[in-house]
């Protein structure tokens, strides 16, 4: 069914529960009801997406069930601890909670974190700040019942079983986020080739032996399902390092399929701040500041380009003469202004840490991924440096 035949049939569902007021929003794909409450059909719509028609009513009644009757969270630590599971999200994923109620997030991988659920009958809710709080708890004590619990659910293989094998979860064994378990993805390693892990969107796991041939064709195809996902993850390799440890395939310099992973954390990379600059753009046309997310001032926040240069694909971003910028952590800064014909002239191009450490950049506080703030254009001196630093990609 299309977009309106799925709304259509969201609202005659709604109907049976006695919400007869339900409407459709087609510019934001949602269903409002009652005054001003929405339900957003994007994540529905595509877990139907190829189901038969039986099951895909059976997953729009279970929808609309969990929002008309919600399963209950637990309120104390002792309940809630068994239910607690680690899960990957990308860096962007509930930027637009309150700065005050914080998603529980960390740092797993470049561009995608580590978040908390806790595993309800029909439904999953994210474990906030104002939670932790709440249960009196640590917040690392938090993730670590959440990794355990995780564990137990995590089918670990071995060298015999690294093969091209593609699991598509239904949602309760949380395979996509197999990859936090200690030791997991190792436990494919110690023959020929390296295991190596894809996860382009939260329902989907692709694991492979590090064959060039074989990862050159898996990289192109996981672009593709990344580039088209609606609950995207990243388009990344990820491997195991020396030491057992699950890290990026690009950060492993000697691997034959290395271009390949380059061009795909570019992706990543891009794909992340465009999500953030919408957000940012947004925030500031609707109201003039970021409260409570940060209290920087106005600023033009700069999007990421990828670009090729003699060492691979690389990401930039433009720093212009007369702009307030909020500057992304891009892989160059290209610095140009205007000649006396009104032309575009580049300066330089430099290397961002180095650009970093010229013009004593700052990450501004409560952006991720993170940007910095540039309000005046360099000094003569400054520039002189700048130009010092320059690069030819």
């Amino acid at each position: 069914m299309d977009r309106e035949q799925f709304a259509a049939s969201v609202i005659e569902t709604l109907g049976a529960y006695g919400v007869m007021d339900a409407e459709y929003v087609p510019a934001e794909f949602s269903v409002r009801h009652s005054g001003s409450h929405m339900l957003f059909l994007g994540n529905v719509f595509q877990d139907c997406d190829g189901l038969p028609p039986e099951e895909q009513r059976g997953l729009i009644a279970r929808f609309v069930e969990a929002i008309i009757d919600p399963d209950v969270t637990p309120e104390n630590w002792d309940e809630v601890r068994p239910l607690l599971r680690a899960v990957l999200r990308p860096i962007t994923y509930g930027m637009e909670w309150d700065s005050g109620a914080g998603m529980l997030t960390r740092p797993a991988f470049p561009f995608v974190n580590e978040a908390v659920v806790v595993d309800l009958p029909r439904s999953r809710t994210y474990v906030s700040m104002r939670a932790v709080l709440e249960w009196g708890v640590d917040p690392e004590a938090v993730f670590a019942c959440a990794r355990a619990n995780l564990a137990e659910l995590a089918m670990p293989g071995s060298p015999d079983d690294l093969h091209y094998t593609r699991m598509v979860d239904g949602g309760d064994a949380y395979a996509v986020s197999w990859l936090l378990v200690p030791g997991w993805l190792a436990s494919y390693g110690g023959g020929e080739h390296r295991p190596v892990a894809f996860i382009p969107e939260d329902n989907t796991l692709l694991i492979l032996p590090d064959d060039p041939d074989l990862l050159e064709k898996a990289f192109e195809s996981i672009e593709d399902e990344y580039g088209q996902a609606t609950r995207r993850i990243s388009p990344q390799a990820y491997t195991i390092d020396d030491s057992g440890m699950v890290v990026p395939l690009d950060w492993l310099e000697s691997h034959p399929a290395r271009a390949h992973a380059l061009r795909a954390r570019c992706g990543l990379a891009v794909t992340e701040y465009g999500v953030q600059t919408r957000f940012l753009n947004e925030k500031f046309e609707q109201d003039l500041d970021l409260r409570p997310y940060s209290d920087v001032e106005v600023a033009f926040p700069s999007t990421v380009a990828y670009q090729d240069s003699i060492d691979g694909p690389v990401t930039s971003a433009v720093c212009g003469e007369g702009i307030e910028y909020l500057l992304p952590e891009a892989d160059y800064l290209h610095f140009v202004r205007a000649d006396a014909d009104g032309d575009v002239e580049l300066i330089c191009t430099v290397p961002f840490d180095d650009a970093m450490e010229i013009l004593g950049l700052i990450p501004i506080q409560g952006l991720n991924p993170p940007r910095f703030e540039l309000r005046q254009w360099p000094d003569t001196n400054t520039l002189e440096l700048l130009c010092e630093r320059s690069v030819t990609l």
